[in-house]
């Protein structure tokens, strides 16, 4: 659970905008309409080039063991998303290369491989149809530049995609597809990875129970958890600061926690419910006001870690992408002090980090996250003083948008959806037996 703590927010040199309240819902919202993208089914042409390969062809009347469609030439060109979706995972191997996956509605997922480099965006990132992930480049099992574009459904190879290309042809980059793709434009879109432990595509919720036990309990996808299951005994006087995150960018979530002796933990995730060992990534973390994750905050397509320390320094700690830091860390100044409560997410799906943080009037602050950076503060609701937990930045209930979740003093648990723009609709109550955990996240 965060520490509270006060301050004065005109430390931090980021201008104030006054609070917009609407409707009889307690705490009350500040609510807009998010922009919704046309719903079709239709992906685009993902880089120009010409068509050397497809699923099982090698496009000269030779049959070739190949998963995907072959764009070749274009080195250096962008590499841009084929349809709108999350980042599922951001990585290489020796025969893709440098490669990304992006997770669509109706359980589709793309491939871009033979990158130039690791992709743009950290997993549990949204992008948009159209929207550049990459560069065309020549690595792995790559016999010059070119991109190998792959789709699958349900886990299996989409081997229709053939039917979208012409071997031999040159396509264009962003053009449509001529290809019907069922499902992809009304099937549910993608939750965010850096909190689904079980591998469901599902965000789940991790508490640490009263006593002491750290229990996992998956998400419904609708709004609501299990059961709990117990993974870890023994953290309710050794642990703090426990945090959600996809810290080695292999689309899997994983735990961040800081122990009594001040050592921040990684305990990277399975993605079947499961941890590996706890490896030890920092020291001197345990006093730290607050420390938050699950998302890219220096716009490197890593996610980072941003801690607070006693004196209301707030500093980003940048992921390596491999469950470590890499240097040199971003400290944005002071005055971050006396917030309540911080929780990180794109919370207006723009790509970039942001933060959600209560004051201590009660005031819900919303930092929109720019690469190493915030822009100026937007205060999107009232009357937030009365949570004595608050998380989120995942998706809870399957609309695609970072929710929050905050518990009262009395053991409600609420759902906040949010709504993409960086403002929350009315709240739910999920249930009211929450008083006696320790933490929630």
């Amino acid at each position: 659970m965060k520490r509270p703590s006060r301050v004065r927010l005109a430390r931090i040199g980021i201008a104030t905008v006054l609070a917009v309240v609407i409707g009889a819902v307690a705490p009350s919202l500040s609510a807009t309409t998010s922009a919704t993208a046309a719903v079709n089914d239709q992906m685009v042409y993902p880089s120009s080039g010409n068509i050397q390969s497809k699923v099982g062809d090698g496009c000269r009347g030779n049959y070739r063991a190949h998963d995907g469609i072959d764009i070749g030439g274009g080195g250096g060109t962008p590499i841009v998303a084929s349809y709108g979706g999350v980042i599922k995972s951001r990585t290489a191997n020796s025969g893709y290369g440098n490669y990304t996956d992006v997770e669509h509605p109706g359980g589709y997922v793309t491939r871009y491989a033979h990158m130039a480099s690791p992709g743009m965006y950290a997993p549990g990132t949204r992008v948009a149809r159209g929207q550049q992930i990459g560069v065309v480049g020549n690595t792995g099992n790559s016999p010059a530049y070119h991109l190998h574009f792959e789709v699958r459904l349900n886990g299996a190879v989409y081997t229709a995609i053939n039917n979208g290309f012409t071997c031999l042809s040159n396509v264009t980059r962003g053009g449509i597809l001529p290809l019907n793709f069922p499902g992809l434009g009304s099937g549910q879109p993608p939750g965010v990875a850096s909190a689904d432990y079980s591998g469901d595509k599902k965000a789940d919720l991790l508490t640490i129970a009263g006593n002491g036990d750290l229990r996992l309990r998956t998400g419904t996808g609708s709004g609501g958890f299990s059961a709990a299951k117990t993974l870890f005994g023994g953290w309710g006087g050794t642990r703090r600061h426990l945090t959600h995150s996809d810290f080695n960018n292999d689309g899997k979530a994983d735990i961040l926690v800081t122990r009594s002796d001040g050592d921040l933990e990684f305990y990277a995730g399975n993605g079947a419910g499961g941890f590996a060992p706890a490896v030890s990534i920092g020291k001197v973390w345990y006093d730290l006001l607050h420390v938050t994750s699950g998302a890219d905050y220096t716009g490197d397509g890593k996610q980072d870690v941003i801690g607070v320390s006693a004196t209301g320094l707030l500093t980003i700690y940048r992921g390596n992408g491999a469950g470590a830091f890499s240097g040199p860390h971003i400290t944005l100044g002071g005055g971050w002090q006396g917030f309540h409560f911080l929780v990180g997410g794109d919370f207006d799906n723009d790509g970039s980090g942001d933060i959600m943080a209560i004051d201590t009037d009660g005031a819900l602050r919303f930092y929109s996250g720019v690469p190493g950076g915030f822009r100026a503060m937007r205060v999107v609701g009232s009357g937030w003083g009365e949570f004595t937990a608050l998380t989120g930045g995942v998706d809870y209930n399957g609309d695609g948008h970072a929710d929050l979740l905050a518990r009262t003093a009395s053991g409600q648990l609420y759902l906040y959806p949010g709504l993409g723009n960086g403002t929350f609709g009315g709240r739910t109550l999920i249930s009211a037996d929450w008083a006696d955990h320790l933490a929630i996240e």
